[in-house]
Formats: C-alpha cells, structure tokens, sequence
C-alpha cells in the first residue's frame, strides 16, 4: 500500500464502510508504510529477550539506550547542559552499569525548559500534551517512529486473549469527534464509543452493527467499560446477550484497573479482562504476568525502579522518540518490585493506583474525567501549570487551572465540544491537594 494511498484513507476515514475495514485489516503489519519495518524488527526482538541471559539482556538494553542519550547530548540543548554541569562524558556511559550514574529527570525539569531546547527537528514530528493523573499538563513532540514500537508490543500482549489485528475492538475514550454515536475507525480497525452521548441512542447503533459484524474485544477506561456494561444489563437484552456471544475479551487502558470496574466488566459480559501499563510519554510499557502485578518489555523502553525517598518510583527511557527525547524520565509513579535481576526490572506492582473519576452531565450521565481532560487536546494544557475540576450541582463544573498567563477567555481553550455541561473557569494559584499531599483530578471547594 503507498503512502498516498494510507494517506487518502487516513482522510476519509470516518466514511469508509466496516466491511471494508476488515479486507484492509488483512494486510499484515509489517507491509504497512511507516511502521511496518520497525515492527516487524520489535516483534522478533520481543520473541528473543526473554531467551538471553542476563549479560545479554543488559548489552541489548545498553545498546539501545546509548542510542538515544548520545543523540540527546549531542544535539539538545537541555540535555547537554544537565549532563555537562553534572560532569558526565560521553565516553563515561560505556556499558550497562554506567546508565545509573546519568540524572533522573523529572516532569517538572520539563515543564521549566521550553518545548524547543529540549527537542530536536525530526522528520514528521508531531505535538503531543499528557497530564497523567496528576493534572499536570506536559507537552512534547512525539516521533513517528512510536507507531511501529507501540504496534509490536500491544499485539503481542493482546494476543495472550487470542487478539489479531483481523478483529473488530469497540473503544472507549475521551475523544470528541465521535460522529453519530458509534464511528468506524478504519485505522484501529475499531468502534468508538462516545462516551459523551446518550447512552441509549449509542446502544441502538451499535446493536444496528452489531447484527452485521461480531464484535470481539473491547478496549479503553475501566470506568467507562464499567458503565457500559451496567447499562447493556439494565436497559440493553438484546444488545447485551448479541455480546456476550461474540466478545472474547476487554483490554483496560489509561487508568488504574479498579477491581469495581473490571469485576463489572467479567462479570456482565462474562469475559476476561486484560490491564496494561503504559504512558502517552512512551518511556514504560508492562502487562498484567497475574492480576495486577505487570511484566515489563524491556524492549519497549527501559524501565527502573529506582528509591526516592519513601518510595520507590518507577523511571524510563524511551527508545524510540528522538524528537522530545525522555532519559531517566521518573513517571512518578510508586510501585512494588516483585522480580529485578542485576539491574534488569521483571515485574512490578503498582502502589498507588490511579482512579476513575466523574463528573455528571444535565443527564445525570457520568462523564469520565480522564477521557474528558486527557482524550482530546485543550490548549488550555499549553498555558497551565495544573488542571484540577469541581463539580457542586449536576451539569455544572468549574475548571480549576494554575497558570502565570493572564489571557481574557480561557474558555476558549478549552473543548468542551459534545459535552452538557456548562463550564465556568477560575484561576487559582496552586494545585489543592489531598490530606496526604496527592493532586487529584476531582476536588472539592466551598
């Protein structure tokens, strides 16, 4: 397929038909332009790192690491300044051991450099924002070469549910162009889900394709698979039993898998769940080896547990984005170590697991706040320290948003596109945090 042809379809993609889909899905990954090399190499390196020692392992990761921190030091400039004043050569990281001697970086080193300095003109680069559960807004650029890497890796670990790129997802998340409640995305292969609509009118959609076409995985936030499937076993019969006759399985995504949610989910639809760990940063990504304890690809990125303090946070470095490298990048996130050899992390918990939180919309509808603030892009991240939100009544909400710029309309960047909910907006000058120091989404202000 040439690229002029994959960039037609990217184009009208929200009008092609579903059956079509599933003829282009036949096309294996490693054919497709743009990421079909570096996927077929990640998919044969996946297969082999777990059959090396761990003298090997250690040179592979080494290897690909060296990579990015040569290219980081030499040609941008936050990097080469943090790794000069700390008195760190080149030639210094020359083997495996020497990676802990590089700093740790954290997001806010990041947020105080500006977006140019620490990123480089790669071909194709595009801009990317992340918050995490902090709300602490985060932007960079974003390699092309993440697709190949990302592809690799999330269909190895979706195939242990018996996943193949042949089979149609329905998907939960928090974007804001979802066109007539369910939308084909001809690139995912996927259903979309607005979560944003009437839940109804999307069930009546999706039973109209699910007559046609089976529908057998389902992916996105636990929450708003959870509400899902409480509404199909209220209101939905026949929707419901058409799943459960198809579904094979639900891949939990972007937020921390709360046992609430994911019993809900297993139970409804009687399938099993799947959660996976990773970030838009593209530094760590690990699945569930048992429940809720991850196993990390070391091919992905190399990830570390490193203490800090009181804790123990796990650290990353991302192999494949040359634009807005991250080295030593800790997510701040705490974890447990379960299995490390000489160095080489295996397998982790999480300590402090991220929640679902909602606000409701004029519908009494629960809107979730991951998908609202983190699946669509708000300029308003570009201009703000920490986005926190307040809800006092049903269909009302206050954005709560730490910032030093003095713009007149904020609302104006802000999406609230396909949402009731009426949005008011304040400035404030920190983040409100929780008894036990924590910046959550959701707060509470008399």
């Amino acid at each position: 397929m040439s690229k002029s042809i994959l960039s037609l379809l990217k184009k009208s993609n929200s009008e092609l038909p579903i059956w079509l889909g599933f003829e282009l899905s036949k096309i294996p990954f490693k054919y497709r332009p743009g990421l079909g090399k570096l996927y077929q190499e990640q998919n044969e390196n996946i297969k082999q790192f777990n059959a090396l020692s761990i003298d090997q392992k250690q040179k592979r990761i080494y290897n690909r690491f060296y990579k990015v921190f040569e290219h980081a030091y030499t040609k941008i400039p936050f990097y080469s300044e943090l790794y000069k004043k700390a008195g760190i050569k080149l030639e210094d990281i020359n083997c495996f051991d020497k990676i802990k001697d590089i700093p740790i970086i954290s997001k806010q080193d990041l947020i105080d450099t500006p977006l140019e300095e620490r990123s480089y003109p790669i071909k194709g680069r595009f801009k990317v924002n992340t918050g995490g559960s902090s709300g602490k807004p985060l932007s960079f650029f974003m390699d092309p070469l993440r697709f190949g890497n990302e592809w690799a890796h999330i269909h190895n670990m979706w195939a242990q549910l018996g996943y193949t790129p042949q089979k149609l997802k329905l998907s939960f998340d928090g974007r804001s162009t979802v066109n007539d409640y369910i939308q084909y995305d001809l690139i995912r292969h996927s259903l979309r889900f607005d979560i944003y609509s009437d839940k109804t009118k999307n069930c009546q959609k999706l039973l109209s394709i699910c007559r046609k076409y089976d529908v057998e995985f389902l992916h996105g936030y636990p929450s708003a698979i959870s509400e899902f499937a409480i509404h199909c076993a209220l209101y939905e019969p026949e929707l419901l039993k058409r799943l459960k006759s198809t579904l094979k399985g639900a891949f939990l995504s972007s937020e921390y898998p709360s046992p609430h949610y994911r019993d809900t989910i297993e139970e409804i639809f009687n399938i099993p769940t799947q959660s996976f760990y990773g970030h838009t940063e593209t530094c760590v990504m690990a699945v569930e080896e048992e429940r809720f304890k991850y196993k990390v690809f070391q091919t992905y990125g190399y990830a570390e547990s490193i203490e800090m303090g009181d804790t123990t946070d796990l650290v990353g470095t991302s192999f494949f984005n040359f634009a807005s490298p991250l080295i030593r990048y800790n997510t701040e996130d705490s974890i447990k170590v379960i299995d490390i050899n000489n160095g080489v992390l295996n397998t982790f918990e999480i300590k402090e697991g991220r929640k679902g939180e909602f606000i409701l919309d004029k519908n009494n509808v629960k809107i979730s706040l991951t998908g609202l603030l983190f699946g669509r892009h708000h300029k308003l991240f570009d201009v703000s320290d920490h986005i926190q939100v307040s809800q006092t009544k049903q269909g009302l909400a206050k954005i709560l948003y730490v910032s030093d710029k003095n713009h007149q309309d904020f609302d104006s960047l802000f999406d609230s596109s396909n949402v009731q909910i009426d949005f008011s907006f304040e400035r404030i000058s920190k983040p409100i945090l929780t008894k036990s120091g924590k910046i959550n989404l959701l707060v509470n202000i008399d």
